[in-house]
């Protein structure tokens, strides 16, 4: 199955028009409707927007429809990088798509950090090497090699590398069920 027929699929899964598509994605109908059909290509950028949209893994997309093994293994080289080459933080994804669970390895040089929001499900943050400050809401945290932060979804936060080393960090999501709409 090709990406956009995998694309188109999920959306018709899901119940969502074009247009509804559209909207959350900030990607224009006539666009989504052509990248459907296979007509278009689309960027890392607007995957992510679609990934991020659904609520699913950027590698969701590329997935294998018959996986019948009872375990999966990631080899270092074959990890999906879900970030730009170019960029100060680094995120590649741990486990195979279509997981119940979500972990990636993140790659952070001094300064360097991100912000969002989580609503993913249950998060865990657990520092390898490196320094942190994260902030979850109005809560600050500073983390050192071996801490580990949890938290639950719905909440804005934030992290910096603090210290003057490149950051190491892996993170565990439980996904929640936002994926049924």
């Amino acid at each position: 199955m090709s990406l956009g027929q995998k694309i188109g699929r999920l959306r018709q899964e899901r119940g969502l028009t074009l247009q509804e598509v559209s909207e959350g994605s900030g990607l224009t109908p006539s666009f989504l409707s052509r990248l459907e059909r296979d007509k278009v290509n689309i960027s890392v950028a607007n995957l992510r927007k679609l990934a991020q949209f659904f609520s699913v893994q950027m590698t969701h997309f590329f997935e294998g429809e018959d996986d019948q093994q009872v375990g999966q293994v990631v080899r270092v080289a074959d990890r999906v990088r879900l970030s730009l080459d170019d960029t100060p933080v680094q995120v590649f994804s741990l486990l195979p798509p279509n997981s119940d669970m979500e972990a990636r390895l993140i790659e952070a040089r001094p300064g360097s950090g991100q912000q969002g929001f989580s609503n993913r499900g249950s998060q865990m943050v657990l520092v390898l090497e490196g320094r942190l400050h994260y902030t979850l809401g109005e809560e600050e945290y500073e983390l050192a090699p071996g801490d580990t932060l949890f938290y639950r979804d719905d909440v804005a936060y934030s992290w910096t590398n603090v210290g003057e080393e490149q950051a190491v960090v892996l993170t565990v999501a439980a996904l929640n069920s936002r994926e049924e709409r």
